[in-house]
C-alpha cells in the first residue's frame, strides 16, 4: 500500500514537470529592453524588469501560448512548442529574446 502511494505521488510530479522560460524583451525600432512589459502565460502573469528581463514556469511537455502587452506597443502572442530536449527533461529554455513593435511603427500600420 505505501509502495503504491509513492509510485502515484512520482507519477503526479514527473507529469507536472516546471522547467523555467526566460529572456528579455526588446523595443524593435531602438533595440532597447522595454520594462513593465505584461507577459502571460497558460493563466500565470508576470512583468519584465528595467533591464527587460522576464522569468516564468512552464510545463516542459506541453505547448503554451506567451501573450506580451505594454501601453504603445502592438500586442504579440507567441505559441511554443517544447522540442525533443525540453521533453526529456534535458534543457531549459533560458534567455529568449523577444522583440515588440511600437504602435506607430511602420510594421504595425503597412498593411500587405
Amino acid at each position: 500500500m505505501k509502495l503504491s502511494l509513492i509510485l502515484i505521488k512520482f507519477l503526479i510530479l514527473s507529469s507536472c514537470t516546471q522547467n523555467t522560460f526566460s529572456g528579455y524583451v526588446y523595443d524593435f525600432d531602438t533595440n532597447k529592453p522595454i520594462k513593465k512589459v505584461q507577459i502571460s502565460v497558460n493563466k500565470t502573469s508576470v512583468q519584465t524588469d528595467t533591464t527587460g528581463h522576464f522569468k516564468v514556469s512552464v510545463n516542459s511537455s506541453s505547448n503554451c501560448l506567451l501573450e506580451l502587452s505594454r501601453k504603445g506597443y502592438a500586442t504579440k502572442k507567441i505559441y511554443r512548442k517544447p522540442d525533443r530536449l525540453e521533453n526529456n527533461g534535458k534543457k531549459n529554455v533560458k534567455n529568449t529574446t523577444i522583440y515588440m513593435f511600437k504602435n506607430e511603427s511602420d510594421f504595425t500600420t503597412k498593411s500587405r
